[in-house]
């Protein structure tokens, strides 16, 4: 732009931009709203492109300027002025948000040479302070000479703050008449799919927001001011922070970049039969073999459809024996844009959900503040949990997420329901190092019944051992060291890539196709509503699956539809989410003895134990008719006549005890509670 005069620029538009603001905000107009927000972009399209560029030069001066036009544009339908109004501006038109090499603008970018200039950046919150009222307008009255005086408080000029009159003395102020603001200190990290170097440290900046409604975790997109403030006395060095303008919160949804090209190999792709197959073996390519665990995470990535009270999350819990690559297999799903991972061994409770703690704050005050925890970061995407069982503490933070998808926190005056909107994938050891698949589930994992029901799929992957399948695993653990040093083993390997199609398949691929169909939302066809229906009236009648193995099912078969772009959920999808449902069950509810799934097996009692349980609590209860305390041998003995071995009642015997259904107050005599 050609160097005017700032003056002659802003008198030129004055009747377009109040003509402008008389009919796009009328509404707000109308309404009297204290907070008007312009849309830059709209403004630019609408022919102001001189003015966009000299308020994103003179943020502070343009906004003043749009301000009196919107008094102009008040008055012409109201007769009159707005009391009070506040100004903000969100969206920058696409050419001032890009950097000089054509990427996005971001938190890294904000740099001493956009000090006063207006900026725009998306940012996930790591930090909030609780909102304080903050003096914005002071009226006030000179005690000695009666002059009353009217100063805009600026809360990072600390000249506003010398209150004293003209003639020396120092003004009182008058409260009544004075104008206080909602203020809250925020800290924001930048995103790690907005990092070139998604390995650097993650760059975060302070931004302090007038007016807030209370925002204190999510992703956000702020238009705002970079100011400086000195933090050292001796030296002119600054801190750099934002005085924002406006901060809208998104979605949390990471928006991925999609050329036509990308769509096209897409949708080239997605027209192969074996297209799960082939993105759930390149997710993963590190692990040999595990296809079923491998597609079920990759249908956990596409997601379900979302509708009202019904998640689209599909949770997994991966139960494995030691040295299988449990932790390779979440750290590789962390690294998908908007997922996170992170070790119970290492986290605390609010450091899953969010903490509040007392903090001191960029203006230099001890106040609460939220942090933010994995759970609520990972809102929109995938927390990986590591060694979920080791702090049975924790799981009950865990326990809320999943079944609200939301985190309550109520400390130090600050009352926040923050979004926990994301999909688990968690992992542990058996408690006895291996897993049996002769006992329950809950007996060989700590997790309470009420947590493990939550979780869609639970796999058991275990080290059995077999000569073949043992020589090709130590055959690809082998060439996978080799491969990192030799490109010919790698290609043959596709470890890097593996080209189907003429497209090339690798980890930035999937990345794009995981987004691009997570956009489709297929509707359940009538023949795939058959097949549900038809498989739960039948799993009801001969096997005890409950209503959440069904919810399960529609959620795997959306994820099946979507990760073949489809718009309807047919026969296939439902065949496909069924298999894996079943092969679940197989692995961990099937009972050899009965033949059925028996769903109770997996928080702990199955039916036939129930059974066991109930007809030796009903031999102690007619025993205890005759003495008060039953002794062992009688209990053995009336077992025997039942089919109950000696070792299995030892075992039940404690189990009764352990529900609380009976004591032993004497070795080897036992009464009913």
């Amino acid at each position: 732009m050609e160097l005017r005069d700032e003056d002659l620029i802003l008198e030129e538009v004055r009747d377009y931009l109040t003509a402008y603001l008389r009919n796009i905000h009328q509404e707000d107009i109308i309404l009297d709203n204290e907070r008007v927000v312009v849309d830059l972009n709209q403004l630019y399209n609408y022919g102001l492109m001189e003015f966009v560029e000299f308020l994103i030069n003179n943020p502070q001066k343009g906004i003043d300027f749009i301000k009196e036009c919107y008094n102009d544009a008040y008055y012409t339908l109201r007769n009159e002025y707005p009391t009070n109004v506040i100004i903000a501006v969100k969206n920058l038109p696409k050419i001032f948000k890009t950097t000089r090499k054509g990427k996005i603008f971001t938190i890294e970018d904000i740099r001493s040479k956009t000090l006063g200039k207006l900026v725009e950046f998306e940012g996930i919150i790591v930090m909030a302070s609780k909102i304080r009222p903050m003096l914005k307008k002071a009226y006030y009255i000179c005690p000695k000479c009666g002059r009353e005086v009217v100063r805009e408080i600026d809360i990072l000029n600390t000249d506003s703050e010398k209150a004293v009159c003209e003639c020396g003395a120092e003004l009182n102020l008058i409260e009544h008449k004075s104008i206080y603001t909602d203020f809250q200190e925020i800290k924001v990290q930048q995103p790690l799919d907005l990092m070139e170097n998604p390995e650097e440290p993650p760059k975060y900046i302070t931004v302090f927001l007038e007016n807030s409604p209370g925002i204190y975790a999510g992703r956000v997109k702020i238009t705002g001011i970079p100011i400086k403030v000195k933090k050292s006395k001796k030296l002119p060095i600054y801190d750099i922070h934002v005085k924002a303008l406006h901060c809208e919160v998104l979605d949390g949804e990471v928006k991925i970049k999609l050329t036509n090209s990308d769509i096209e190999n897409i949708k080239k792709i997605a027209k192969r039969k074996d297209v799960v197959n082939i993105l759930a073996d390149r997710l993963i390519p590190e692990i040999k073999g595990h296809s079923a665990i491998k597609k079920a995470v990759l249908l956990q990535q596409i997601k379900g459809v979302k509708k009202p009270g019904k998640r689209a999350d599909i949770h997994i819990l991966l139960i494995t024996d030691p040295g299988i690559g449990k932790t390779v297999i979440l750290r590789k799903i962390a690294e998908i844009p908007g997922n996170l991972y992170g070790s119970v061994t290492t986290a605390t409770g609010v450091g899953l959900t969010a903490a509040v703690v007392r903090e001191k704050t960029e203006i230099g005050e001890d106040t609460w503040v939220i942090k933010p925890g994995l759970l609520v970061k990972a809102h929109k995407g995938t927390a990986c949990i590591d060694e979920l069982t080791v702090n049975k503490e924790l799981q009950s933070y865990v326990l809320e997420a999943m079944e609200s998808q939301t985190i309550h926190i109520s400390k130090g005056g600050i009352n926040a329901k923050l979004p926990a909107e994301c999909a688990i994938l968690a992992a542990c050891n058996p408690r006895w190092g291996r897993f049996n698949p002769e006992v329950s589930v809950a007996e060989q994992i700590n997790i309470p019944a009420p947590l493990l029901s939550r979780f869609d799929l639970i796999f058991p992957i275990r080290d059995v051992s077999d000569k073949d399948k043992d020589k090709d695993i130590a055959e690809y653990i082998v060439d996978l060291h080799r491969a990192y040093l030799d490109e010919k083993i790698n290609r043959e390997m596709g470890l890097d890539y593996l080209e189907v199609d003429g497209v090339k398949i690798d980890k930035e691929f999937i990345i794009k196709y995981i987004y691009y169909a997570r956009q489709k939302k297929p509707i359940i066809s009538e023949k795939a509503k058959e097949l549900f229906v038809n498989y739960y009236v039948e799993m009801r009648k001969k096997h005890q699956i409950t209503a959440r193995q069904l919810e399960a099912a529609i959620r795997i078969a959306e994820a099946h539809a979507k990760a073949k772009l489809k718009d309807v959920v047919d026969e296939e999808d439902a065949k496909e989410a069924i298999n894996i449902i079943t092969e679940c069950l197989k692995e961990i509810a099937y009972d050899p003895e009965t033949g059925i799934f028996d769903v109770d097996k997996i928080l702990g009692v199955s039916k036939k134990e129930r059974d066991k349980l109930t007809t030796v609590y009903e031999i102690i209860k007619e025993l205890s008719e005759k003495s008060e305390l039953v002794e062992h041998e009688d209990i053995a003995e009336e077992a025997k006549k039942k089919g109950i071995k000696e070792d299995e009642l030892e075992n039940i015997i404690k189990k009764l005890i352990k529900y609380g259904d009976i004591d032993e107050p004497k070795p080897g005599r036992y009464r009913l509670l």
